[in-house]
C-alpha cells in the first residue's frame, strides 16, 4: 500500500511513492504566491522524492516561477522510477497499484495540464501507445492543456533542454 509522504520542513513538498520505492505516482512542489496549479506530465519518474529534486523537477520549478504558478504537481505516463527510460522495457509493472487513483487526483487538483514527455522514439515501440492514451485522458478532462512546443514526432517537448524564454503554448 502506498502512502502520501508527509510534507517536509512545513514547505509543502511531498511525494506519493510505493512503500518499496519503485513507483512514484505524484510529486508536489510549492513555487510561489501564484494561484495557478499546474500539473506537468513526463514519461516516468526519476530520483526526485519528497525531499530531493532531480534536474527535470528543478527545470519545471524554474519555468513555474517565471510563469507565476503557485504550485506544480508532477505526474507521469508511467510510474516506474528509473533514471534511464530504457529501463522501462524491463519493468514487469510500469504503473503500480495506485496509479489510476493518483492520476485522477492530479488532473482534478490542477488548473492547467502540461504534457512534456518529449519525443516518443526514446521509449520502446510497444510502450508508445501509452503516450496517446495519456493525451486522450488529459484532453477528456476539459482542462486547458499547454506545452513548450512540439517535437518532430508531434509530441510535447521535454523542458530540460529548453531555455526559460520558451513560451508555453496551447496543446491541441
Amino acid at each position: 500500500m502506498a502512502e502520501f509522504a508527509t510534507p517536509t520542513h512545513g514547505d509543502g513538498r511531498s511525494a506519493a511513492l510505493s512503500d518499496c520505492g519503485r513507483w512514484r505516482w505524484r510529486l508536489d512542489r510549492p513555487i510561489g504566491d501564484g494561484r495557478v496549479v499546474a500539473a506537468v506530465f513526463g514519461i516516468n519518474p526519476s530520483t526526485a522524492d519528497a525531499l530531493r529534486d532531480d534536474p527535470t523537477v528543478r527545470k519545471w520549478r524554474g519555468f513555474g516561477q517565471r510563469l507565476g504558478w503557485g504550485r506544480v504537481i508532477v505526474g507521469n505516463v508511467f510510474a516506474w522510477r528509473a533514471a534511464n527510460v530504457r529501463e522501462l522495457a524491463r519493468a514487469a509493472d510500469l504503473f503500480g497499484p495506485d496509479y489510476e487513483r493518483h492520476l485522477d487526483d492530479i488532473i482534478r487538483d490542477a488548473d492547467i495540464l502540461v504534457p512534456c514527455w518529449g519525443a516518443r522514439d526514446k521509449i520502446p515501440r510497444a510502450l508508445r501507445p501509452e503516450l496517446d492514451r495519456m493525451k486522450a485522458r488529459l484532453a477528456a478532462s476539459g482542462k486547458p492543456m499547454h506545452c513548450w512546443g512540439m517535437t518532430g514526432s508531434g509530441d510535447p517537448c521535454h523542458p530540460l533542454t529548453l531555455g526559460y524564454a520558451t513560451p508555453l503554448v496551447r496543446y491541441a
